[in-house]
């Protein structure tokens, strides 16, 4: 065992891949603070593909990294999304208060940025499909709002099992991609096996397992949550179930349907307070399930037929805290599809791609009414003065998307000393948005004192009036009288759409010469909601510095050019749907007025990025190593800016919000990997072992789209001791300095056990703080000292043991352990209320059966 350590130690390589009620959790309370190589395979259908490792060689330019079927399988799952599979790529930064130890229950993917790019500008594609949701990627995330609904990047959970090949483009990237200004991360679903097989898993976590970092002082409060931001308890669990195999004539079909539940007790009311009426305990529920069916065919001929389908729905089921029958969902997901076919005829092979998305990022309320009644001795649930019910209402948000693709790749021409192998392509999307209030939704508001619930007109109101005596005087109510609610409003059925047609044509030419290799490429794109036509030069280089490829040198200039997100347009008259409604005495409702717009569309430009690359790949010694400088300097981003209104129409407000390209920033990320060419082999057991290291450094004047511009971005002030601009200062979320990342695999094939690690240490999250002012120029000007957190280091771990049965049969056992040395990690500590850690040491217990 020690000589397996050893070489572990060793071997650090990565860089391109191969590829009833629930007891309260255990609380630590904290003080504040490229050709693959392969293995011979095993006879049994149901054993792994070989072993293989994906190096950097497979992307010529270090376009990026690849992760393959078999690292997919053994890897830390965690709650199975991409974002746990890409924690290896260097190029690849998290959103530090993701996954909390205050969080653990939540099982939605982590946002992730590329090389210093916004979360919500990279292209997620499966089988050549786009699954990014526009509608409102960078908008408000609080569940509990009453005009917007929070959307995610990924327009579905992908589940990891589903994935056979995952690969992030994070620079360099050909002219077939475009509208990113991120990366690329495309996942290719799993190909059926020839012989008919399958497997039945199911895995559970729970939080009465798990270790769970909090404060001292705060620790009562989280055990008493009743807000989804502090989740004590929680059990998680999976079943998936998978069909794949190949008929004669060479019809490969493989099938998956999954379904991830994550269950939340928490407290109906705040700070352990008990309502004599109604429920004390109440549930919030995570549920992702995803079904997806594959197809594929080859005539053997040069003609070949795909197809695939995932139908990935997710619903969430909140409850607003200290309030009567709050029960909503929000719903997202929906279903991705794509049809391919490539067509290889003499030097020409042509590939057609058809897809379509249909994405909900919606909700769905319990009532369609908002009631903040006094307590009295029939709305007696309340723990405080008023007794509130109901909840938001109900909204639509879709996210439509139709396209073609079409690229046509030619096999190597040879032009002289010169061999040329150029592809050309088209694209063409039609995508629409909405958001629709599916029917009117009352809020009612600001009860009063009354002795009748009978209106002038003679109408009864039953449902804003009550007679029954109130417990307590204040704010317009008198005690032992009955009330009725003069303010309401009315949030009218309406719906707002966009439409946007896209086109793209694109070409390139990857030019081999002697030791050179040469790949100029651009892209233009066109879209009508903008109504803008861009340009995207590409132009990467590689040599091979002695002939023998043990030396590649690489480098590369580029633009990519980001998305135009939906929310820009959607967000434009959405409040004239609020009607405010009074009344007096005589409980007769009168229309006061409509609420103007607070958002003005203005048509703006493609944010865009202009990107640096320069590499270098040695191969030495059966070592593989990688080393990389990312720079992107990205201008035309989009924010917020708050102007006054000179419309004189009505119909907006008198300032009004609208959207600008006044969003800039610059990034600079240094990569380092080292993979081995082969795996390692110590007698009968197998290690690979994949490193990565990444130096970050992010500036930008801006959060998301929704951040308001202020004059003040521009001023001066004094960081660290250095003068300079405040959008210069470092960005406050996916920006740890530096980060070192290890993973390993380790199989005894014949005892049946398989141990995989991943180990993760990031140096402490760069914090601010004003400490005083100075004169610059003849004007005051902030100074700003940087506050540094304590370095993180994360150590996951996985054994599995499977039990060979007879006829080409297994049952496993696999037992996952994250953070296990529960390290208390911190994230921040402004305050106690404020001072969150990463999570604790965490389980998951796995169970499968294959054949």
């Amino acid at each position: 065992m020690n000589r397996l350590t050893l070489a572990i130690g060793l071997a650090l390589s990565a860089g391109s891949l191969r590829a009833a009620e629930t007891p309260a959790t255990p609380v630590a309370a904290v003080a504040p603070a490229a050709a693959p190589d392969a293995a011979a395979p095993a006879p049994s259908i149901y054993t792994y593909d070989p072993l293989k490792v994906i190096g950097q060689r497979l992307f010529p330019y270090q376009e990026g990294m690849s992760l393959d079927r078999r690292y997919i399988d053994e890897q830390i799952r965690g709650n199975g999304d991409i974002g746990t599979l890409l924690r290896i790529n260097p190029s690849v930064q998290f959103d530090d208060t993701a996954a909390t130890s205050r969080n653990m229950g939540e099982i939605r993917p982590a946002d992730i940025s590329i090389n210093g790019g916004l979360y919500y500008q990279n292209a997620f594609v499966l089988d050549g499909a786009s699954f990014n949701n526009d509608t409102a990627p960078g908008g408000s995330t609080l569940a509990a709002s009453i005009i917007d609904v929070p959307s995610h990047s990924q327009g579905i959970a992908l589940d990891a099992s589903q994935i056979g090949t995952l690969t992030v483009y994070d620079s360099n990237v050909p002219a077939s991609y475009g509208g990113f200004s991120g990366g690329v991360v495309e996942a290719e679903s799993r190909r059926a096996r020839d012989a008919f097989s399958g497997s039945v898993v199911a895995r559970m976590q729970r939080s009465v397992w798990n270790e769970t970092h909090i404060v001292a002082p705060a620790v009562q409060n989280f055990e008493q949550s009743s807000t989804e931001s502090l989740q004590p308890r929680y059990d998680k669990y999976q079943l998936r179930a998978t069909l794949e195999g190949r008929t004669r004539n060479g019809l490969g079909l493989s099938g998956t349907v999954s379904r991830l539940r994550s269950v939340i007790p928490l407290r109906g009311y705040t700070a352990g307070r008990n309502s004599p009426t109604d429920e004390n305990e109440k549930e919030q529920v995570r549920e992702n399930t995803s079904a997806s069916l594959r197809a594929d065919w080859s005539d053997g001929d040069g003609l070949e037929i795909s197809a695939s389908v995932n139908y990935a729905p997710t619903d969430e089921r909140y409850f607003i805290v200290n309030a009567k029958n709050g029960y909503y969902d929000l719903k997202q997901g929906g279903p991705v599809a794509s049809a391919r076919v490539n067509y290889q005829r003499g030097d020409w092979t042509w590939r057609n791609t058809l897809s379509y998305s249909d994405l909900d990022s919606s909700r769905r309320s319990q009532t369609d009414y908002w009631k903040s009644w006094a307590r009295s001795s029939e709305m007696d649930w309340g723990v405080t003065t008023l007794s509130a019910e109901g909840s938001w209402g109900n909204i639509d948000q879709r996210n439509r998307n139709l396209g073609y693709k079409l690229v046509l790749e030619r096999e190597p021409l040879r032009l002289g000393r010169g061999e040329h192998r150029l592809q050309f392509g088209l694209e063409y999307r039609d995508r629409n948005a909405e958001y629709h209030r599916l029917n009117d939704h009352y809020s009612y508001l600001t009860p009063a004192a009354t002795l009748t619930c009978t209106a002038a007109n003679g109408g009864v109101d039953r449902d804003g009036c009550s007679l029954a005596p109130v417990d307590a005087t204040g704010s317009g109510v008198i005690k032992g009288r009955g009330q009725y609610f003069t303010r309401r409003n009315l949030y009218r059925e309406g719906a707002f759409s966009v439409d946007n047609r896209e086109w793209a044509v694109f070409a390139q030419d990857d030019l081999r010469l002697g030791r050179w290799s040469l790949r100029p490429g651009v892209r233009v794109d066109g879209d009508s909601l903008m109504g803008r036509t861009t340009v995207a030069p590409r132009l990467a280089a590689s040599w091979d510095v002695f002939g023998d490829r043990d030396t590649l040198l690489t480098a590369g200039v580029n633009r990519y050019y980001g998305r135009n997100i939906f929310a820009y347009k959607l967000r434009e008259g959405r409040e004239r749907l609020q009607l405010e409604q009074r009344r007096g005495a005589d409980l007769i409702w009168r229309d006061v007025r409509v609420s103007p717009a607070d958002y003005r569309f203005d048509r703006l430009r493609v944010p865009y990025g202009d990107e640096l690359a320069l590499g270098w790949n040695q191969r030495w010694a059966g070592l593989d190593l990688s080393l990389k400088y990312v720079r992107r300097d990205n201008r035309d981003e989009v924010l917020r800016q708050t102007i006054v209104n000179t419309d004189d129409s009505g119909f907006y407000d008198t300032r009004v919000n609208r959207y600008d390209n006044r969003g800039r920033s610059r990034s600079q990320t240094y990569t380092a990997s080292l993979a081995p060419a082969q795996p390692l082999r110590w007698g009968p057991a197998v290690t690979t072992a994949e490193a990565a290291f990444d130096y970050t450094d992010v500036r930008r004047n801006y959060t998301d789209y929704e951040t308001v511009y202020s004059e003040t971005f521009e001023t001066w002030v004094r960081y660290q001791g250095k003068l300079m601009r405040t959008w210069e200062l470092p960005a406050t979320s996916f920006n740890r300095p530096w980060t070192a990342r290890l993973a390993t695999q380790t199989r005894w094939e014949a005892a049946g056990l398989l141990w995989s690690n991943f180990l993760r240490y990031r140096s402490g999250y760069r914090g601010k703080r004003t400490v005083g002012n100075e004169s610059y120029q003849g004007e005051a000007i902030a100074v700003i000292e940087e506050v540094a957190y304590p370095a993180t280091w994360t150590w996951d771990s996985a054994v599995e043991w499977t039990l060979r049965l007879p006829r080409d049969q297994q049952a496993y056992a696999r037992v996952e352990a994250q953070n296990l040395t529960n390290r208390a990690n911190l994230i921040s500590s402004a305050t106690t209320a404020t001072t969150v850690y990463e999570p604790g040491r965490s389980y998951w217990l796995e169970l499968g059966y294959r054949f």
